[in-house]
């Protein structure tokens, strides 16, 4: 019996213009392309179930140029930082001409481990190849951008030797924080001025992303 992968795809009407991929559909990864394809008009959604996260870190960009249909209407490509995107737009040209857009929830160069010793090399790798090809790398809190990019030459230095330098200064132009964007049900009838305010923020980090995504 042929070997079926599982996979979850919407399509939204006619030439949308953003792609929204997520390997690991689950958790705040399921969270947030939920919330980005419920706010943005015109897009498709591509996702693979989140079971074996390594497997998916290592080999889904191969499936992924299988599987993302062929659409000139695309302009914008979105994706957390669990997919090789360097991989994926090597094996799809069509798709390296995109915008992209990498998130990252969590980054493998801190990802706690009980020995720094059982750190694989490869996923914190592909994670700055990543980077390196995309056009805007987006972290949800300062911490996480800032841990990421200060890490990054000690790291390159676990190369044995002809290591590459100034990486993170190749890196760091294109990034920037927005906060995870969480989606508030309307109850400014039942706050005060000074609560809904708070509310309103949060909102905007949301409004900011969807921003990003299409016009930065």
């Amino acid at each position: 019996m042929p070997q079926k992968h599982v996979l979850h795809q919407m399509s939204i009407g006619t030439g949308p213009r953003v792609l929204l991929v997520e390997v690991f559909y689950g958790g705040s990864h399921k969270q947030l392309i939920d919330l980005l394809e419920r706010n943005i008009s015109g897009c498709s959604v591509i996702t693979l179930p989140a079971k074996k996260w390594h497997w998916r870190a290592r080999t889904a960009a191969l499936l992924l140029s299988q599987i993302v249909p062929m659409c000139p209407s695309y302009r914008v490509l979105f994706s957390s930082s669990v997919l090789n995107l360097c991989e994926l737009v090597a094996l799809r040209p069509d798709l390296a001409r995109l915008k992209k857009v990498l998130y990252f929830h969590e980054n493998q160069l801190v990802y706690p481990v009980r020995q720094d010793k059982e750190r694989d090399f490869q996923y914190g790798y592909n994670q700055v190849l990543s980077c390196l090809v995309a056009d805007i790398v987006v972290f949800n809190s300062t911490f996480n951008m800032e841990s990421f990019l200060s890490s990054i030459p000690s790291f390159m230095k676990k190369i044995p030797d002809h290591r590459p330098r100034d990486v993170d200064l190749l890196i760091r132009p294109k990034c920037l924080v927005l906060y995870y964007p969480v989606h508030f049900p309307d109850i400014s009838r039942s706050v005060s001025p000074v609560e809904h305010s708070g509310m309103v923020q949060h909102r905007w980090s949301q409004a900011y992303l969807q921003l990003a995504l299409l016009v930065m």
